[in-house]
């Protein structure tokens, strides 16, 4: 899974510039995926244009942030996110300096995914009040993940649900550490707990797909990842991953009517994918190919082999899939 950022702390404001007048304008404003998503954890700093850095903080319920105590005048707002392209968006406020007038502007940032983390998990919306102890060993162990210290992150993450036994974020950062070191079956007991905490919260059925998917239970990953769309319908991966494990059962189908419909769906959940995505999702070729080629229609797998190439030139499998599309041309 792609790096999570689930605290909902506030990075502490840099001072703002001292201005001496009408310091009592607000910037207010919401972070966007381009799928209209909410971003929570984003970093946004705020600037007098052309200048230098005037504040500083991360997006917290439902992507929100605010900038208070403004003079007027032109500013920037940088948003940078992991995953996803940084954006600047400029804004002015109209009032004069003199005018001791207060202002409130509204604006809405949209972030574009990087190419390379558009199957990164579907993110968690879960707003709790959680206590001080709970959330400081929750941060913390949170900071060890990102510095690399597995063991110690997950030993905080137990004393933050030890502390408060219904942690949401807690629990669900536990079992996505579990499964990023291999632990599949370890991962399903802190799993379960989120489920039972927010069973409506689509990243929960995404990451129980996946640990059913690298144990091979496609049936069940089926199920799982058909529940992620549904609560979360604009995550590219959920639709991507329900694909593969449609591909994964139609394979094992004896039934040629159930083989034949489960190949369907799962070309219907690439091209959902790839809409999504932006038609950024190269590798949705590389299941539809597998979908042709199953399908009997070599041509097809071919040709869904060669756009991948289009799409991704570089990429370290060229050889590999140039000598798979030689053989799907052969009579």
């Amino acid at each position: 899974m792609s790096k999570w950022n689930l605290s909902l702390a506030v990075v502490p404001a840099l001072l703002l510039s001292s201005a001496v007048s009408a310091q009592n304008s607000m910037l207010r404003g919401k972070v966007r995926s381009t799928n209209g998503t909410t971003l929570n954890n984003a970093i946004v700093e705020l600037r007098k244009a052309g200048g230098g850095i005037l504040s500083q903080t991360v997006t917290h319920s439902d992507g929100d942030f605010t900038f208070d105590g403004l003079i007027s005048g032109e500013y920037e707002v940088e948003v940078t996110c992991s995953g996803f392209e940084p954006r600047v968006e400029r804004v002015a406020f109209n009032h004069a300096a003199m005018d001791n007038f207060r202002e409130i502007l509204n604006i809405e940032v949209m972030v574009k995914p990087k190419p390379d983390a558009l199957l990164a998990a579907p993110g968690t919306t879960f707003v709790q009040d959680v206590p001080k102890a709970a959330r400081a060993a929750y941060e913390k162990a949170i900071s060890k993940l990102e510095e690399g210290k597995s063991d110690e992150g997950i030993a905080l993450l137990h004393e933050a649900t030890g502390i408060f036994n219904n942690y949401f974020n807690a629990y669900y950062a536990l079992a996505r550490e579990l499964f990023r070191t291999g632990k599949y079956d370890e991962s399903l007991e802190p799993l379960e707990h989120a489920r039972q905490i927010n069973e409506r919260d689509g990243a929960v059925y995404y990451l129980f797909g996946l640990v059913m998917f690298k144990q091979q239970k496609f049936a069940v990953a089926e199920y799982a990842f058909k529940e992620s769309t549904s609560l979360n319908g604009n995550s590219p991966a959920s639709h991507f991953y329900h694909g593969m494990a449609l591909i994964e059962l139609a394979l094992r189908a004896s039934d040629r009517a159930k083989r034949a419909g489960e190949l369907d769906e799962a070309e219907k959940e690439m091209t959902a994918a790839w809409d999504i995505s932006g038609k950024k999702l190269a590798v949705v070729y590389l299941q539809t190919a597998r979908i042709y080629e199953h399908r009997g229609d070599k041509e097809a797998a071919a040709r869904s082999l060669e756009q991948y190439l289009k799409a991704d030139p570089d990429s370290k499998q060229a050889p590999q899939i140039r000598e798979a599309i030689t053989k799907l041309r052969q009579k």
